[in-house]
């Protein structure tokens, strides 16, 4: 049973390009022996001064489900909680990435959104790349998961944190009323679109982002591909330029991380790991966050994408501008030089 839904799911994915394939530079451990592991780190967080390579090594080659296990054994063995131990063990930058290693990816992005719309002031760029380059599944389930650890929704914070079109188009984001790709390919729907984009921006006064945001948010991602493209015969402009000629400030970003993600979503998780390594000292919290909600998604990918482009495996790129077990850790994750 379980081969024939095995095939059907690849059956799925090869006509609709439905589930993207996985490229994680972490995978399930072989020979995996959680309450061995618990024993180790209980070891490795009482030892005086920590022995953070121990952590480090166990919980950076371990999928979410066996560090889950781990967890578990850790709690029958020691009486405390794992997340609560490493937080007092640790701290800065790797406390931060071994804690968010301790939670699924939905726990984690739904942690980084609240986080970004906590207290005084935004952090918009959290907000909006977790936003812009999630797909609909992702967005459905870190709401629901959202819900269930804060106990609000993500849609009345959003609106309370964010104004104008950018809170227009994040909601609509939100809404998750993107199309299913299938394999017919609707050239005329692809026209009428192009057209939409073109008379609503670059041929007007002002721009009609309204239809700028429903084309954007509710279109299929092979859909938009064959739209931006087509939209080149109707503008002297690609998508990407007529947006910044077009609006400012935070709806731009958002606009430009949305067409980057559809044409590329690994080139543009390696153009945002190059932007914070660049000059002195390191954005640790954007290495930490696309390396943690990567590491298992397709970080092999985007290794390949950031050398192409830079001229540098990302490993090095990371040795040079991090230093310590942070450093040590990330490496770890990366999964090796290319």
């Amino acid at each position: 049973m379980a081969l024939v839904s095995e095939f059907l799911e690849q059956l799925s994915f090869a006509h609709t390009g439905e589930k993207e394939p996985k490229f994680p530079t972490v995978v399930p451990a072989r020979d995996f022996d959680p309450a061995r592991d618990a024993a180790k780190l209980d070891t490795a967080i009482k030892t005086k001064g920590v022995d953070e390579q121990t952590i480090i090594d166990i919980l950076t080659r371990r999928s979410y489900h066996q560090r889950k296990e781990i967890a578990f054994e850790y709690e029958r063995y020691s009486k405390k909680d794992l997340p609560t131990a490493l937080k007092g063990a640790l701290s800065g930058s790797l406390e931060a990435l071994m804690l968010g290693l301790m939670k699924s990816t939905a726990e984690y992005d739904a942690t980084e959104l609240k986080n970004s719309m906590k207290g005084l002031g935004t952090d918009e760029e959290s907000l909006i790349e977790i936003m812009c380059s999630r797909d609909c599944d992702e967005l459905a389930d870190i709401k629901k998961v959202y819900r269930e650890l804060f106990k609000k929704d993500l849609e009345k914070d959003v609106a309370g944190d964010t104004s104008g079109d950018f809170a227009k188009l994040l909601l609509a984001l939100v809404q998750t009323k993107r199309d299913e790709p299938t394999n017919v390919v609707d050239y005329e729907k692809i026209d009428q679109d192009a057209r939409a984009l073109h008379d609503a921006g670059v041929k007007r006064k002002g721009t009609d982002v309204v239809t700028w945001i429903s084309i954007m948010s509710e279109r299929s991602v092979p859909h938009l591909q064959k739209v931006f493209d087509r939209y080149k015969s109707y503008s002297p402009y690609d998508m990407k330029e007529s947006i910044r000629k077009e609006v400012k400030g935070d709806l731009e970003k958002s606009f430009l991380t949305l067409v980057e993600c559809f044409e590329n979503k690994q080139l543009y998780f390696a153009n945002r790991l190059s932007e914070a390594m660049k000059g002195k000292g390191a954005k640790e919290k954007v290495l930490t966050r696309i390396a943690v909600s990567r590491c298992e998604v397709d970080l092999m990918k985007i290794r390949t994408e950031f050398k192409k482009q830079q001229h540098k495996s990302l490993y090095q790129t990371i040795a040079e501008h991090t230093k310590g077990d942070y450093q040590n850790a990330l490496l770890s994750l990366c999964g090796g030089d290319d």
